[in-house]
């Protein structure tokens, strides 16, 4: 028993050593998340010091050490040296941008990336089923794709200016299942990966689930900082990097040609393990060139369809390295033991008959004009004008968070900067507003003025304190 009695002493934390079962510090680790879940132990709340924690529970401290390790790798709690350990800003946040609807609402949150072409899309299924030896689709045969889909894949990453063929060329059910082959395939537990300060939430969830930390890099006008990244290479031992050079998922901003070669040299000199996701690269004019380009035997380039064709279909072209072929091949197997032919057929088959080309001219030309809308509403915010999204800045002393949850009483859905954030950042006060989910104009319209009568509210509210 500890020589001195915790009875009296106050603790933020003081977990019951009779829950305790083996593994011990796993146990402890699912005890302090639990708490941290359930909102017992909120943001920023300092935690117990490890050797004081131990002393409390009668532990060794490498017991402690290696629950509170657990913790960080969740992505609940970080240390900040020479102060302490505390709960992470946006535990308790939702990451997921895949939600069940509570009602109807104007959606300005969930990426509803313009359905107009569903019914071609159907049309072409249609006529495809009836083709001779179509039922062949429905086998186990070619897991990973036949000869004609990855040719067609390999085709479609050559028009972004890549080396692409039938072998480096991989299909996957989705970017996120891309994605999460990366990551379980090439990275172990604890490793490190560099991404923006805000990034794509669904990676960071992925991160969290395979026990991998996220450093945050901050960026400028020209994107991620370089010398941010090689510092964060030399104290942190990253080991990958994850980016949206294109348009980063939420903030729009993309890197500059320059800062693209710049980056590109840290990868190569640093032996990175490099995914550019290239997002909705293909909706933009004029063609988008990849940092894959400046670090090809580094970078996984991956390419999906469901925002610029269709999001059903669930498939995402992969251009792999060399290094990486063998490796990627084995963690897909592993991970699906078959991407559906049917969809794979489909894809190839919008790429083939010109149709892809008609679809993403269509939802270019929608996401232009929504943004057009977007504009006349917020004139000074930064406007991307072919992106599904928008990255609003919200007066200084509002949180996203605070806006989504007082939008989502008003009827409207929006995404709050919390849910995007890696790391300890603090600045939080902006939201992501989705211009192409409305199911009209008028409906986005209406939207965009809730969320603009709310600023204004915010505004007057913060004037009124000033004396």
């Amino acid at each position: 028993m500890p020589i001195n009695s915790f009875d009296e002493y106050p603790m933020s934390w003081k977990p019951e050593k009779k829950e305790l079962t083996y593994p011990i510090y796993y146990c402890l680790a699912d005890m302090l998340e639990r708490d941290i879940r359930g909102g017992i132990l909120t943001a920023n709340t300092k935690l117990p010091p490890q050797r004081e924690l131990a002393d409390f529970l009668d532990l060794n401290l490498s017991t402690i050490t290696k629950a509170y390790k657990l913790c960080e790798m969740r992505g609940l709690i970080h240390a900040i040296t020479g102060k302490g350990t505390f709960v992470a800003p946006y535990a308790n946040v939702p990451t997921s941008t895949v939600e069940k609807s509570a009602g109807p609402r104007i959606e300005l949150a969930l990426i509803h990336p313009f359905y107009e072409s569903n019914a071609a899309i159907r049309d072409l299924t249609v006529e495809l089923l009836k083709k001779p030896f179509s039922e062949q689709l429905f086998e186990y045969s070619h897991p990973l794709g036949d000869r004609g889909q990855i040719v067609t894949a390999a085709g479609w990453l050559k028009r972004f200016g890549l080396d692409a063929d039938e072998h480096n060329t991989m299909i996957a059910a989705g970017a996120q299942n891309a994605l999460a082959t990366v990551l379980s395939t090439l990275f172990e537990a604890g490793d490190r990966i560099a991404v923006d300060t805000y990034t794509y939430p669904n990676f960071i969830s992925l991160a969290n689930l395979l026990y991998l930390q996220l450093v945050p890099i901050e960026s400028d006008e020209w994107g991620m900082r370089p010398d941010k990244l090689e510092n964060a290479c030399l104290l942190q031992k990253v080991r990958g990097i994850y980016m949206m050079p294109a348009g980063g998922n939420p903030t729009n901003r993309a890197f500059s040609a320059h800062r693209k070669k710049e980056i590109a040299e840290i990868i190569r000199n640093r032996d990175l393990i490099a995914i550019e996701d290239d997002n909705y690269a293909a909706l933009l004019e004029p063609p988008y060139s990849p940092l894959t380009l400046e670090a090809p035997e580094h970078c996984i380039f991956v390419s999906g369809l469901s925002k610029p064709l269709c999001p059903g279909l669930r498939i995402a072209y992969l251009r792999l390295p060399e290094k990486y072929i063998n490796a990627m091949e084995q963690g897909m197997f592993s991970q699906n033991l078959k991407i559906s032919s049917l969809n794979m057929e489909i894809a190839a088959e919008i790429i083939r008959s010109g149709m892809a080309h008609k679809i993403i001219q269509k939802k270019r030309a929608a996401a232009v004009e929504r943004n057009r809308i977007y504009a006349s509403f917020f004139p000074e915010s930064g406007l991307w004008k072919e992106s599904y999204y928008q990255w609003l800045e919200l007066p200084k002393q509002c949180s996203g968070k605070q806006c989504e949850t007082e939008l989502k009483y008003q009827g409207v859905s929006v995404f709050g900067a919390e849910r995007f954030s890696v790391g300890n950042q603090v600045k939080a006060n902006a939201v992501r507003v989705a211009t192409c989910s409305a199911r009209s104009d008028e409906e986005l319209r209406l939207g965009l003025r809730v969320l603009q009568d709310y600023i204004d509210r915010q505004q007057e509210t913060a004037a009124g304190f000033i004396v």
